[in-house]
Formats: structure tokens, C-alpha cells, sequence
């Protein structure tokens, strides 16, 4: 599994979120990035662990794999897709990969 992260990517503004029990780090996301997870990022506004559904876990799980890519490159969507990773810890992740993108954070308490 290709979950370590690049040595050549420059972690100093990079944030850590905990997901399946492991640290990744989520680095300033790219344009090709933010492009990727443009069209997810409103269907998350308000959510929590309590109030998430299918419709919204999709997007959510789209957006939290983009954000780790610049970090960690080699990690697949089929990988990460495959992570026991519970929901408390999906969306706590979620408004650091949106503050990594340069937006604030998305209307929800995120699993505080």
C-alpha cells in the first residue's frame, strides 16, 4: 500500500488529520486539485458524523483522497477507498483539506 508520504513535497505548511488510526498529511492542495474537488465541496456544507448519508459520504470520501494526493501521491483511490476509516475521523479531515485549498472552513462543527 502506498501509504507513505513524498519526500520531495515541502511539509512545512502542510496540516496532519488521523484517518484508520494513521497520521497523513494534507499539504497546500494544487489548481488540478481544487478543480477535482470544486463541484463536492457544497454538497458538505453542515455535515457532521450524526447527520451524514450516502449522497454525501461519496463526495466527502472524493475530497478528503484529493486532499492527501499532494502528500502522498502514490496513494490510489482504490486504497483509500479501502481504509477503515471511521466517520468521526472522515469529517473531522474534512475542513483542513478545505482550508489547504485556500477556502474556510465549511459550515459544519466537523466532528468537534
Amino acid at each position: 500500500m502506498s501509504l507513505d508520504f513524498d519526500p520531495s513535497i515541502d511539509l512545512s505548511a502542510a496540516r496532519v488529520v488521523r484517518l484508520a488510526g494513521r497520521d497523513f498529511y494534507v499539504a497546500p492542495l494544487s489548481l488540478r486539485q481544487i478543480l477535482a474537488i470544486a463541484d463536492h465541496v457544497p454538497k458538505l456544507s453542515g455535515i457532521t458524523a450524526e447527520n451524514i448519508s450516502g449522497e454525501r459520504l461519496s463526495p466527502l470520501a472524493e475530497v478528503l483522497w484529493h486532499g492527501l494526493r499532494r502528500a502522498h501521491p502514490r496513494l490510489t483511490r482504490d486504497e483509500f477507498f479501502d481504509l477503515p476509516i471511521p466517520l468521526g475521523e472522515l469529517v473531522a479531515a474534512l475542513p483542513v483539506v478545505i482550508e489547504q485549498a485556500g477556502g474556510s472552513k465549511v459550515a459544519a462543527d466537523a466532528g468537534e
